[in-house]
């Protein structure tokens, strides 16, 4: 565009504008409107509502961030022991002639009470019993009910004052009536408002006498466990759990030191009835079964791996066993050597040896066989060499070694049966540090090493050099 048509278009404009300005009257004019000041933005009611929103969001941000962790707080926190009234039941039940009553001061006022028990009739002798006495105070009459492991010779251990108050609390126990390995406990019983009341316990896997196992240590052929038990002592019950685990197999055999040191715990009786249990410290048991506190250092007995047995007979020989199950055996030898075991019962057992030079020990095995014939075999050329034999009812049975661990002597083993009839195997570790094993029998064809804990000698040949490392 040039510039004659710029200052042509801006003349045309101002006529036009001009004949628009000669159309406006007089009357067409109004007053100018009032300034009216400007609201803010933030002032808007929709501004106002949409901060609110805001802010009510992150506010719920927020406090969901402040809020307790909904695994632990928001979460209804499981229910702790609970203590259960008696039933009133059992008044025509029978005292039985073999129960005992128990005697002692239920009610603090310094004279005795006597507790009866009454026992529920059934078939397995598993029911119930109802204790019953007459307080010294009110002539009033008390009872409880316990469900005890049987009906059979029902009886009170010690009388302890678990709350301190004054009075005594009844102690019952549960036995296991499962067989060894099976732990048992005390049931304790407080009189409370005229009733026997037994009271809860918080920890109950720490109030327990007997074996019980190690989570993990379960194996194919034996079991890692720990020892526990109670006591009583100054009117208060006490539990121990032994610090170290030891093997328990099959055959009520086990690894158990003769002493062990436990962790110890005194049980207190608080206001809701719940036995809860305070730090006793370290209590060691010695092989008696008496408690005492630790000295400083204790620690577990070490296995008793000695003296080595090291008598024997050969070829031709034969040896009379006058102890326990008696029996003879012979060593023959026509064509390959042969065991032949005359029992005291008139049974005679033969059983071919695979032994090159065999010698026969004349310490019977008892730790791995007791309940008939069992031998152990030695190669008089060979320290690497053993056979062991089991009788099985008309039979006898060589038992296989199983597990990882072998029956052998060499740089990093050595194994030996003791004068009370362990067989022993030892292997090296690290820092002239020796594993101790004792061999148990498994089946009728098998045997296992059982781990009995870590020993140093100053001569491993020599058993009587075993000292604690």
């Amino acid at each position: 565009m040039s510039t004659d048509d710029v200052m042509d278009l801006e003349d045309r404009l101002r006529a036009a504008l001009a004949a628009r300005a000669e159309l406006v009257r007089p009357e067409d004019l109004g007053p100018v409107a009032p300034v009216v000041p400007l609201r803010p933005r933030w002032r808007s009611p929709w501004v106002l509502l949409a901060t609110a929103a805001a802010v009510l969001l992150v506010l719920g941000v927020v406090l969901q961030g402040l809020a307790p962790d909904p695994r632990s707080d928001d979460v209804a926190p499981e229910p702790g022991p609970q203590v259960e009234l008696p039933q009133d039941v059992g008044r025509d039940w029978q005292v039985r002639s073999d129960s005992s009553p128990a005697v002692l001061d239920l009610d603090g006022d310094g004279v005795d009470e006597t507790v009866r028990f009454r026992a529920e009739e059934t078939k397995d002798f598993d029911g119930r019993i109802r204790l019953e006495t007459t307080l010294s105070t009110t002539g009033e009459d008390a009872y409880g009910v316990a469900r005890l492991s049987t009906t059979i010779g029902t009886y009170a251990r010690d009388p302890i004052d678990a709350d301190g108050d004054g009075d005594q609390e009844l102690v019952l126990p549960f036995d296991s009536m499962g067989g060894p390995g099976e732990p048992s406990y005390p049931m304790v019983f407080d009189l409370r408002d005229g009733l026997l009341v037994q009271a809860a316990v918080s920890d109950p896997e720490l109030l327990l006498m007997g074996n019980t196992p190690v989570d993990g240590g379960r194996t194919p052929y034996y079991e890692l466990v720990r020892s526990q038990t109670y006591w009583f002592e100054d009117g208060s019950l006490y539990s121990g759990r032994s610090v170290n685990a030891f093997a328990e197999g099959p055959n009520m055999t086990a690894t158990r030191p003769a002493s062990m040191v436990f962790d110890a715990w005194r049980w207190v009786l608080d206001a809701e009835g719940v036995l809860r249990p305070q730090d006793a410290g370290c209590v060691a048991e010695t092989p008696r079964g008496a408690i005492r506190p630790c000295e400083p250092g204790a620690r577990d007995a070490l296995p008793v791996l000695g003296p080595e047995a090291t008598e024997f007979f050969g070829p031709g020989e034969e040896f009379r066993w006058t102890e326990g199950y008696r029996y003879v055996a012979r060593l023959e030898q026509q064509g390959e050597p042969t065991l032949v075991v005359q029992g005291g019962d008139g049974r005679t057992l033969e059983h071919p040896i695979d032994v090159a030079d065999p010698r026969v020990m004349t310490t019977q095995p008892t730790r791995i066989f007791y309940d008939g014939a069992s031998v152990v075999v030695r190669s008089a050329t060979d320290p690497a060499v053993f056979q062991v034999l089991a009788q099985d009812g008309d039979a006898l049975r060589e038992l296989a070694p199983v597990g990882d661990v072998p029956l052998t002597t060499d740089a990093s083993h050595r194994t030996w049966l003791t004068t009370d009839g362990a067989l022993v195997t030892v292997v090296a570790e690290d820092d002239a540090r020796w594993r101790a094993y004792f061999w148990a029998m498994v089946s009728s064809t098998e045997m296992v090493a059982l781990p009995a804990g870590e020993v140093c000698f100053a001569d491993v040949t020599d058993t009587s050099t075993a000292r604690d490392c």
